[in-house]
C-alpha cells in the first residue's frame, strides 16, 4: 500500500516514530537499590600522605563506619593529666571516633575525667568540642579552689547545665574515675554512682588555683598517687591499654614557681611522686604518649592548640595499634 496516496496513513506512521524515539533512551547512570547494596563499601585507598592507611584493630582496615567495629576488639584509653593541656582528650577522642575506632573503657585522672565524662553523656563529639570551648578559667577555678575547711570546691552553672546525667553508669562507654592525683587522701576508684564527688576530688590537683601545702613532721617522704589509671585497668583485665599522661607542663610550671624559702612546702616531694607514678604507669601500657604544650597550665588560650595536638597523638595511636599482631 502506497503511504503517499493515503495522508491518514502517512500520519500515523510519523506518530508511531516520533513515539518511538521518545521512549528510546540512553542507559541510566542512576543504580537500582539492588546495585547500591552490592556496591563494595571498603573504603577508597588514598596516597599515604593525606589518609593514614593503616588498621585501627589488628587485621580490621581503618573505616568512617562505628558499626563495622562493633563486634571486634576495642582499646582502653588511660588518661591523667593538669591544667590546659588535658583539653588534648577532647581532640583525641574525637579522632578516635571519625576512624571508627571503638573505645571498651577509659580511665580517668585529673581535668581528663571532665572531658571524658562529657564523652561519655553527649550524643556526639562535636557537642563535646562545643563544651570544652566554652570552658573558661573560672570553671575550674570554682572546682578546684579549696575553701578553708572544705574537702572540694565546687561545678560551675556551665558544667552543671551540660552535664545533667547523674550516674557513672549512665556514660555510653564505660567510666572509670580515679581520684589518686591529689595530696589530700588515699586512692579512690569510681566508677559507678553519682560523678561529682569524684570528679572534684580529682580535679584539685595541687599548685593550681591553690597553693601547696606547707610541709611538717607528719608530711611522708613520698606520696601514694595515681597520676595514670593503667594499673586498675590491668587489674580489669583491659587490654590493649593506650595511655596519655598530659601533666608535663604542670609539672614544670610547678617546679619553676618561687617558694618562701623560711616556708617549705611539700612541692618538691610531691612532683617526685607523681612523675615516679607516672613513670611506673606508663612503663605498664601497651602504647604510651605524652602532650605537652610547652606554656603555663592556666593559659586557657591555649584550648584549641591542645586539642589539636590531642588529635596528633591520636594519629600516632592509630598507628601503634596497626602494628600490633
Amino acid at each position: 500500500m502506497n503511504a503517499r496516496k493515503h495522508p491518514f496513513l502517512l500520519s500515523l506512521l510519523l506518530i508511531l516514530n516520533l513515539s518511538a524515539c521518545a521512549i528510546k533512551r540512553p542507559g541510566s547512570d542512576l543504580k537500582t537499590f539492588q546495585d547500591l547494596e552490592n556496591v563494595d563499601s571498603s573504603p577508597v585507598q588514598v596516597d599515604s600522605d593525606t589518609r593514614m592507611e593503616f588498621p585501627v584493630t589488628p587485621g580490621a582496615a581503618a573505616g568512617s563506619s562505628e558499626g563495622s567495629f562493633a563486634k571486634k576488639p576495642g582499646i582502653t584509653l588511660v588518661l591523667g593529666g593538669a591544667g590546659v593541656a588535658s583539653f588534648a582528650t577532647v581532640g583525641l577522642l574525637k579522632r578516635l571516633k571519625m576512624e571508627g575506632v571503638k573505645i571498651d573503657l577509659i580511665v580517668a585522672s585529673g581535668w581528663p575525667a571532665l572531658f571524658a565524662l562529657g564523652y561519655g553523656f553527649f550524643k556526639s563529639v562535636h557537642d563535646l568540642e562545643w563544651f570544652a570551648m566554652r570552658l573558661q578559667n573560672e570553671d575550674f577555678e570554682k572546682a578546684c579552689n579549696l575553701k578553708k575547711g572544705e574537702e572540694e570546691g565546687a561545678l560551675s552553672k556551665l558544667i552543671e547545665s551540660f552535664l545533667k546525667k547523674k550516674d557513672l553508669r549512665d556514660s555510653q562507654t564505660p567510666i572509670i574515675i580515679v581520684a589518686g592525683n591529689t595530696e589530700k587522701e588515699k586512692q579512690g576508684v569510681f566508677d559507678s554512682g553519682e560523678w561529682v564527688d569524684p570528679v572534684l576530688k580529682t580535679l584539685a590537683v595541687p599548685g593550681l588555683y591553690r597553693n601547696f601545702p606547707e610541709q611538717d613532721i607528719s608530711v611522708p617522704k613520698s606520696f601514694d598517687l595515681q597520676s595514670l589509671g593503667v594499673s586498675e585497668a590491668k587489674k580489669r583485665g583491659a587490654y590493649p591499654i593506650l595511655a596519655v599522661q598530659m601533666y608535663s607542663d604542670y609539672i614544670n610550671f610547678s617546679k619553676g614557681s618561687k617558694e618562701n624559702p623560711k616556708k617549705p612546702t611539700i612541692r618538691n616531694i610531691f612532683l617526685a611522686s607523681l612523675r615516679k607514678n607516672i613513670r611506673e604507669e606508663l612503663a605498664q601500657a601497651e602504647g604510651a604518649f605524652q602532650v605537652e604544650l610547652k606554656a603555663a597550665p592556666l593559659d586557657f588560650s591555649q584550648k584549641r592548640a591542645a586539642i589539636l595536638a590531642g588529635s596528633v597523638q591520636a594519629a600516632q595511636m592509630l598507628k601503634r595499634i596497626g602494628q600490633k599482631k
